[in-house]
């Protein structure tokens, strides 16, 4: 007890070297757990905003900004980030649905993209500084052009009061960010079907039709299996009934229209070719091979990629969603 300091010798140590800077506030890490939270925070927030007498209402589309180290660090985990995001939202949307007649989001998926940034809005991004920027539709960066060239409507959490606000962001601000392909999830809207009383006939007479209002494709019942595809950057969806035991997932163009067994995509992220699947009698079961530099994963697991002369097979469950360059959403049924 007599080698510390008495009173006044601890009150003069204070005063020449004052207690806040002789402690130090460790700096939060950005974990997966951290990351998610942020979204689902954004997100029930955007519920109590945004809905709207008995329409349910939320953000669709989310920028996860973070700092350049915690983006390189994390980046591996984006796909279950999302994953765990989606379903989150899905239990949120579940456990509040007896308070609205019907779920109203004016996009048709949920869209995620990721950057690193060291600065965003004039302030300092921070090593664990997560900030989660949300908007109802496709606004963001890298979708549908905003109303206005040069501001974006946003919900974002201001620091000084840790609450959300509604506010408009200059496009420039987002130049800063490092937004990478590998960094953007596009997951398809899939609700529980609701019941013929809440219904609305406008939802039903969709679900016949393309984007264009020309009807789909046959249904299950023909080919093999069924494809419903969805390609992120033109908001475009269609089928595709796989009639032939293989077929060739390759990206539209002249060169590929006289090809019968071709699923054609409009799209710039499909590689031509970037995927094959075939239907292997000696199995009676389902694989697919990945050609392209670009990721391809079925039900969130990367394939590894081969060369077309000599691919890999991979097994593909009967129900799978399968992932092209995080743009191209193809749901793929079995139905034979």
């Amino acid at each position: 007890m007599a080698d510390q300091p008495s009173g006044w010798l601890r009150k003069l140590s204070n005063l020449l070297v004052p207690v806040s800077q002789t402690q130090t506030t460790p700096i939060a890490t950005v974990t997966n757990t951290r990351i998610l939270d942020e979204l689902v925070a954004s997100f029930e927030d955007s519920i109590r905003r945004e809905s709207v007498g008995t329409s349910m209402l939320f953000n669709a589309h989310f920028l996860i900004i973070l700092h350049p180290d915690a983006y390189e660090e994390r980046q591996n985990a984006f796909p279950v980030i999302v994953n765990e995001a989606v379903n989150a939202f899905k239990s949120i949307i579940k456990a509040q649905k007896e308070q609205f007649e019907q779920i109203a989001p004016v996009a048709s998926s949920w869209f995620f993209k990721f950057g690193g940034g060291r600065e965003f809005g004039g302030e300092p991004v921070n090593p664990g500084d997560i900030k989660v920027v949300g908007a109802l539709t496709g606004i963001l960066p890298g979708n549908a052009p905003a109303q206005s060239p040069d501001k974006v409507r946003v919900t974002r959490r201001v620091k000084q009061t840790n609450r959300y606000e509604k506010v408009d962001v200059d496009q420039h601000t987002f130049q800063h960010i490092d937004f990478r392909e590998p960094g953007a999830f596009v997951v398809k809207f899939n609700f529980e079907p609701e019941t013929p009383k809440t219904a609305h006939p406008a939802v039903l007479e969709t679900a016949t039709r393309n984007v264009a209002g020309e009807p789909r494709n046959p249904g299950p019942g023909t080919g093999l299996a069924r494809i419903d595809y969805y390609i992120a950057e033109l908001n475009k969806e269609d089928s595709y009934a796989m009639r032939d035991r293989e077929i060739v997932v390759a990206r539209k163009e002249t060169d590929n229209q006289h090809f019968p067994n071709y699923l054609l995509l409009e799209s710039a992220y499909v590689s031509n070719p970037h995927a094959r699947i075939r239907f292997n009698d000696a199995t009676q079961a389902f694989q697919i091979t990945s050609f392209s530099r670009n990721e391809t994963r079925v039900n969130e697991q990367l394939i590894p990629r081969s060369e077309p002369a000599s691919p890999h097979w991979h097994d593909l469950p009967d129900k799978a969603q399968i992932l092209l360059n995080s743009m191209v959403t193809l749901n793929f049924q079995r139905t034979t």
